[in-house]
C-alpha cells in the first residue's frame, strides 16, 4: 500500500511541474494516516514568485511552508516565474486544483484574485507582503502586511547605537510607499535612539532596482565617502547584496562600518551557506517574518481549525517584526543596543510607543519627516 501511495504521489507530482513549469525545491509525500491527506486527495501546495535565493522575504515564506511540509507532510511545489508571470501561475494553480496557493502581493494580483479567486472557492490564496491597509480580499484569500516600519524603527535605533559617526546609511530599491514605510521607521528609530544621529539615503531605481546588486554598491559607498554612513542597511531585494559586498570591502579596507540585513535573518542565510566573510559583516537583521504566518495557517488548515483570513497586520505584537537577535548580535552588538531593542519591544507591546507608518502619511507630511531626520532630503514622489 505504501508503495502504491509513493508511485501515486510521484506521478501527481509529475503532472503538476509539467502545469507549474518549475521544480520544487521541496516535496514532501502526503501523510496517509492525515484526514486531510488521502490516497485520492493529497493536500497540494503552490508557492509561486519571482525572486527565490534573495536571503529575504520570498525565502522567508518558502522557509515557512518547507518547515509545515516537514512537519505535516503534504506536497509543496515552488514556482518560480518572472515577475511578469505571477499572476497567470496563480490563475494556473487554482486551476490545478492545489489546496493553498501562496505568491507575494501586488496590485495586480489583488485585482486579479478580486475578479476570480471565488472561481477556485476550494483553493485559499495566501498573499504576503501586501502594503493595502484597506484591502478586503475575498473569503478564500489571506492577505498579511508586515509592520516593516516596526522592524526598521528597531534596527534604526540599533545603527544609531553601534554608529561611531552618527550617521547611519539606507538604500532602497525605489520610491514606494511600502519601501517609505521601511524609511520612515528607520529615521525615526535613529533619532530615537540618538538625537544628535541622521541618516542618508538613496534610491537605486532603474528598469531592475530589486536585481542591481552593482548599483546598490555604488550607491553604499557614495553614501560612506560623501556623509560618513557608516552602519548600511539595503531594503532591495536582490540588490542588497551589493549594500553587503560593499560593506565587506570597506570592512577589509579597515574601516569600522557594519550591514544590517532585511526581511530574513541575513547573517544566519550567509552562514548557514558558508559565506562566513559575508556573513560577519550583518549586525542583526530587521525581519519581515513571512515564514510565520504561513506557517499558522497551515498548521491550522492540518489540524483541522477554520484557517483566519482577511486582511491580516503581523508586527513586534504578533512576531511578524522585530530584529534579528542571533548569538552574533548578542556577542558583538552593545550592551547600549541589545538595551534599547528589549526597551522598544516592552514599549510598543504595552501601548507606549507607536512607531509611525508612510500607509496613510500625507506626501507633505512625509517630506517634513523625512528633511527633519536626513542629511541628504529629496522630496518623495511616491509610486503606488
Amino acid at each position: 500500500m505504501k508503495k502504491f501511495l509513493s508511485i501515486f504521489l510521484l506521478l501527481v507530482l509529475v503532472f503538476s511541474l509539467a502545469a507549474c513549469g518549475a521544480a520544487p525545491e521541496e516535496n514532501v509525500e502526503a501523510d496517509p494516516e492525515s484526514e486531510l491527506n488521502t490516497e485520492e486527495h493529497p493536500y497540494r501546495v503552490c508557492h509561486i514568485c519571482s525572486q527565490l535565493g534573495d536571503n529575504s522575504f520570498t525565502d522567508s515564506c518558502h522557509n515557512g511552508l518547507v518547515e509545515a511540509a516537514n512537519e505535516f507532510g503534504f506536497e509543496l511545489v515552488t514556482n518560480q516565474v518572472g515577475e511578469d508571470g505571477i499572476i497567470n501561475a496563480v490563475r494556473e494553480a487554482g486551476q490545478q486544483g492545489y489546496d493553498l496557493v501562496a505568491a507575494p502581493a501586488g496590485s495586480d494580483l489583488r485585482a486579479m484574485l478580486d475578479k476570480e479567486s471565488m472561481d477556485y472557492p476550494d483553493t485559499i490564496f495566501f498573499m504576503y507582503d501586501n502594503y493595502d491597509t484597506e484591502y478586503k480580499p475575498n473569503p478564500n484569500v489571506l492577505a498579511v502586511i508586515f509592520s516593516a516600519n516596526e522592524s526598521d524603527f528597531v534596527a534604526g535605533a540599533v545603527a544609531s547605537k553601534m554608529s561611531p559617526n552618527k550617521v547611519t546609511g539606507w538604500v532602497g530599491a525605489q520610491e514606494e510607499v511600502v519601501l517609505y514605510d521601511f524609511l520612515v521607521g528607520w529615521v525615526e528609530g535613529v533619532t530615537y535612539a540618538d538625537e544628535n544621529a541622521s541618516t542618508a539615503y538613496a534610491w537605486i531605481a532603474g528598469d531592475s532596482p530589486y536585481r542591481d546588486p552593482a548599483k546598490a554598491k555604488e550607491l553604499t559607498r557614495s553614501l560612506f565617502n560623501n556623509y560618513n554612513a557608516d552602519i548600511m542597511h539595503g531594503v532591495a531585494g536582490q540588490s542588497g547584496d551589493g549594500v553587503i559586498e560593499a560593506v565587506l570591502e570597506l570592512k577589509e579596507a579597515g574601516n569600522e562600518v557594519w550591514d544590517i540585513g532585511v526581511d530574513s535573518d541575513q547573517y544566519q542565510v550567509f552562514k548557514n551557506n558558508g559565506k562566513d566573510d559575508k556573513a560577519e559583516v550583518i549586525l542583526t537583521s530587521a525581519l519581515k517574518v513571512v515564514s510565520k504566518p504561513v506557517y499558522n495557517l497551515v498548521k491550522d488548515i492540518m489540524e483541522g481549525r477554520e484557517p483566519v483570513l482577511g486582511n491580516l497586520t503581523y508586527g513586534i505584537a504578533e512576531g511578524g517584526a522585530g530584529i534579528a537577535e542571533n548569538d552574533y548580535f548578542k556577542q558583538v552588538a552593545s550592551p547600549e543596543a541589545q538595551e534599547i531593542v528589549a526597551q522598544i519591544t516592552a514599549d510598543v507591546l504595552s501601548g507606549a510607543l507607536k512607531v509611525d507608518s508612510a500607509y496613510g502619511l500625507s506626501l507633505e507630511d512625509l517630506n517634513a519627516l523625512l528633511q527633519a531626520n536626513t542629511l541628504n532630503f529629496k522630496n518623495a514622489e511616491i509610486v503606488e
